[in-house]
This record gives structure tokens, sequence and C-alpha cells, in this order.
């Protein structure tokens, strides 16, 4: 199936709050945990890399209906660095006394995530700022050199063997509430990763599907910028959800026009799930209700340019609560996320695209705009 696209692009606006327009990505997206070439530009990942048949991707990368979707994500700028300050989770942050941090922790927190990890206390225990007790551990020891837009300080990767980890918890799975959102700050350091997934050319930079089959549920998604898939979908970022089988899975996909993503530059990524509605167009949703859907920098990518792309029911996934723990810098220990991440939220519930677009400007003074069509520009 060929989607269709809208023209767009898009700049920094001045203001704290503002929508977002809606960035469409040109491809049908479902991308796999291990993925295999795509077919006929409509994606479908799978998890264990199932082998593609009838048009469809079965690589761990969502497929575009034909031509790449553009659309990156704008940066939030470079780093910043500032002396001063302490973030809520103790570490020192730059910015003025900290009110810069505070003010990002406190609207998150006023959003009520279900866990909620700075992303600073490496190589300690990383604390849940909701305190709800879903503290992580790390692995490999990163350190927290990076400053966020705001001064704060977050963990940077080594992109080969470094991650933090976060015990299962039915919190963090789509069916609990039948709505699942997680948000984070993501700042590659390349726009090729070293360690990718080896076959597509991907980093799962966030995960709860640690070991595939049978306990797979969802990740997140940054492509290469040089991608083993036909065509390329150069820094893509997506979210997946997948059944417990993994194999194949449905996606939102959010795909950057050429050079528009760049390495060391802060972008604010949120994907969202749910079970309990999906747009009209999505079909076989008795058997596969539900959507996906995919911000960047406050944008939204555009359903309706993308058929089944971001129906649950594109790849009849239909997901389970299951014991897969919550990884952060990898997914399976596969590809590793060159880079830093910060301030990791996850929800239970659906945010709105004003708080959306509250979060990104209180951590940069500014609002989302711009606009898509196959590509997307800030």
């Amino acid at each position: 199936m060929r989607a269709k696209s809208e023209l767009c692009s898009f700049g920094l606006g001045v203001l704290l709050l503002g929508a977002g327009g809606a960035c469409s990505s040109s491809g049908a997206g479902g991308g796999p945990a291990a993925s295999t070439a795509g077919v006929a530009g409509i994606s479908g990942g799978g998890a264990s890399g199932t082998a593609a048949t009838a048009g469809t991707n079965s690589g761990g990368t969502s497929a575009n209906s034909g031509t790449n979707s553009g659309g990156t994500s704008a940066g939030a700028g470079t780093n910043s660095a500032g002396a001063g300050g302490t973030s809520r989770a103790g570490a020192a942050s730059g910015g003025a006394a900290g009110s810069e941090a505070d003010a990002y922790d406190a609207a998150v927190l006023a959003d009520h995530p279900v866990a909620f990890w700075a992303m600073n206390q490496s190589p300690a225990s990383e604390p849940d700022l909701t305190g709800n007790g879903h503290n992580g551990s790390y692995l490999g020891r990163p350190t927290p050199v990076a400053h966020l837009p705001n001064g704060d300080l977050v963990v940077v990767f080594d992109g080969a063997q470094q991650y933090l980890t976060v015990a299962s918890s039915a919190a963090f799975s789509i069916p609990t509430t039948g709505n699942l959102v997680w948000e984070a700050w993501l700042r590659p350091d390349v726009l090729q990763f070293p360690h990718d997934d080896g076959t597509s050319g991907y980093v799962d930079w966030l995960g709860k599907c640690e070991n595939y089959s049978p306990t797979c549920e969802w990740e997140a998604r940054l492509y290469d910028l040089n991608t083993k898939e036909t065509p390329n979908r150069p820094n893509r970022l997506s979210a997946y959800v997948f059944n417990p089988s993994a194999g194949l899975g449905s996606a939102a996909d959010w795909q950057p026009s050429a050079g528009l993503i760049a390495a060391g530059s802060w972008y604010h990524v949120v994907g969202q799930y749910t079970t309990l509605t999906q747009p009209a167009d999505c079909v076989n949703t008795a058997a596969a209700p539900g959507s996906i859907d995919i911000w960047v920098n406050g944008v939204k990518w555009n359903h309706a340019s993308h058929g089944q792309t971001g129906c649950m029911s594109q790849y009849n996934v239909v997901p389970k609560a299951n014991g897969s723990a919550l990884d952060i810098g990898t997914m399976s220990k596969e590809s590793f996320f060159l880079g830093a991440i910060g301030k990791v939220a996850i929800y239970d519930h659906l945010l709105s695209q004003v708080q959306i677009a509250n979060h990104y400007g209180t951590m940069t003074g500014k609002a989302p705009s711009g606009s898509c069509a196959d590509t997307c520009s800030f």
C-alpha cells in the first residue's frame, strides 16, 4: 500500500506552550525486534526477524510506502552547560540555582507518571522520582556528564555495553490500563551506530522486550543514517509494539528530512499506545484494537497520511503484560545507543498535545512548531 503524505517544515517558536503541527512519515511502519529486509514499502518489524512475504518488511524497522518519510526531530539545541543548581535527583546540574531543572521535573510529575528517572545517578541506583519504587540499576557504569538544554546532568552511554535496567512491573505494560506512554530526552552522539542490530541498521534505545519471545511488549527505536533497508530510513524514530512472540510489530514512525538530525543535539521523543481507541480507517479492529502515535520535539506524526501504519491491527498486535525488564540504552542487549538519555518517564494514561508541548517548552523555553510531508523540517 502506498501512503499519501503532506508537505512539512517546521521551526522553533518562542511561546512556552503550543500545539505542534502533525508530522507525517511517508511509509507504513511495523518493525521487528530482530529485523529482516523489507519489501514493497510496507513495514512489519519482527522481534525475531521473521521472513517477509507478500511485500511486507519483516525486519525490525518500519517501512515506507515506497519513499522515505523524512521527519526527524528538531534538536532542542546543543548541550548547554552551566554552574550551580541541583536536580531533583540530587546530581549537580547547570542553570540558575537549579530552577529550570526543578521546573521540568515538576512539570512531568504534575502529569502523574508511574515512573520517572532523571538518569544522573550512575553508578549508584537510579531512583524513581515518583516515589513508586521503580528504581533502576546501571550496567557498565555510564558517567553523568551531558547537560540537557536546561543544564541538568544526565548519563552518556558508550554504545557498546552500558544501559539501565528496571525490574518488570505491570505499570509498564499496555494492557494494565489500556494506555501507555514513554517519554525521554535523547542526544545521539553519532548518526551511524557502531553497535546497531546488525541486520537493518537501528538501535533499540528503550524497551520492554529483553528476551524477545515469549515476553516481548514494546520498544523505542532510532535508525542509522544509512540503513540496510530499501528505501533507506535515515535516522527515523519509531514507537513499536509486539505480540508476546515478537515477530512483526506495529508502529508509528517519525521520519526526518535529510540532514535534520544532528549528532550532539537534543530531541524530545514521546511514544504513545492505546488499545481503547483507534483511527476510523484502521481495519480488523475487533481482533486487534488500538493505535500508536509518536511526537518529536512536540510535533506529532500524521497517521492520516499513512494507511494502516499506526494501527495495532496492521500486524494484528494484541499486547500482553509479561515479565520482561524495562531497559534504557538498549532493549535486548543486541544493539546499544551511543549518546545521552535523560528524563525518562512512563505513564499509564495518555498525554495531551498541550502536556507534551508544555514539557518541551519547559525544558527549552520554546514552543514546538512545524509541518511535514514526505520529510519533516524544523
